[in-house]
């Protein structure tokens, strides 16, 4: 198993990434598999000569989710799942893709670097997998400002706003009233049916206070909701596949470059191969579509 912890907002997986990078056509078949119905529990395992599982390994066939793996062996015929079976299934037979598990330490180190990278460079602090922000404070600089932009976009929801009287060290903070702010410019998706603010700009009607530094706070819901169990549903994975495409170059990139030392070109047989220190062009127009600036 990895010693490292994937963070749990990262722009890919780890089985994406190795499926990049190993051959995902290589499978383990096991035989004579037994599941039960919203249990983790597989029993009855049949492992082909010469064949090692291994946990994080992912596991597929009849009453299996997708994205399901190997969460732990309990003996040489019972395995345990990562996620609950769908069906109570007897003696068939369920596919583990076979795939070295010697690197996902180093993987998954380098998917949290690829992640935090992409965050930086695109001036996005909290991210972009959805989360809830509560009381993220704000400064009010212009004497007229009617406008506020939340610095975790896109918006699903917001709960609270406030504006704070008092002190720094004895703040009293006071709830604007609903009908005197509203998230602009909403969205619907036409798939699930969700309103969303790409925007993130809350308009309040009057003027915000501008006294103090520090004096407008904010609860909300923002970012991408993800599933990487289902990623190719709408209605649960929001997350753009161009921003995991270039965390995934990132990560394969970095991987194969491992080895090199710092070297920029190596000469083999008369030949000689260059690698590039900077990001692909196509991936610096994607990261240029979702930079933000903050305030």
């Amino acid at each position: 198993m990895s010693g490292e912890q994937l963070n749990p907002f990262a722009l890919t997986t780890l089985q994406r990434v190795k499926d990049l990078l190993f051959d995902p056509n290589l499978t383990i078949n096991l035989t004579g598999c037994v599941l039960t119905e919203n249990s983790t529990d597989v029993t009855g395992v049949t492992v082909p000569a010469g064949k090692v599982l291994r946990v994080g390994q992912t596991i597929s066939g009849t009453g299996i989710p997708t994205g399901t793996t190997i969460a732990a062996i309990v003996s040489t015929t019972e395995l345990t799942l990562s996620q609950q079976a769908t069906a109570a299934e007897s003696g068939i037979t369920l596919s583990v893709i076979d795939q070295p598990a010697a690197f996902d330490t180093v993987l998954t180190r380098l998917i949290n670097w690829a992640t935090n990278y992409i965050n930086n460079e695109c001036g996005r602090p909290g991210g972009f997998v959805q989360q809830t922000y509560v009381n993220d404070t704000y400064s009010i600089d212009n004497p007229r400002q009617s406008f506020l932009l939340l610095r975790n976009t896109p918006v699903f929801s917001l709960t609270s706003l406030q504006w704070r009287a008092g002190t720094p060290t004895n703040p009293s903070w006071t709830d604007f009233t609903p009908d005197q702010f509203e998230l602009v410019d909403p969205r619907t998706d036409p798939i699930s049916g969700t309103t969303w603010y790409p925007s993130g700009m809350v308009r309040v009607y009057g003027v915000l206070p501008r006294l103090y530094s520090n004096m407008i706070r904010a609860s909300y819901v923002a970012g991408y909701p993800v599933n990487w169990a289902n990623a190719e549903d709408r209605n649960t994975h929001w997350l753009p596949g161009d921003i995991t495409s270039v965390c995934e170059n990132l990560v394969v990139r970095r991987f194969k470059r491992r080895q090199l030392g710092g070297k920029a070109s190596e000469s083999l047989s008369g030949a000689t191969e260059s690698w590039r220190n900077t990001l692909d062009q196509e991936d610096k127009d994607v990261l240029a579509q979702y930079r933000q600036l903050n305030f």
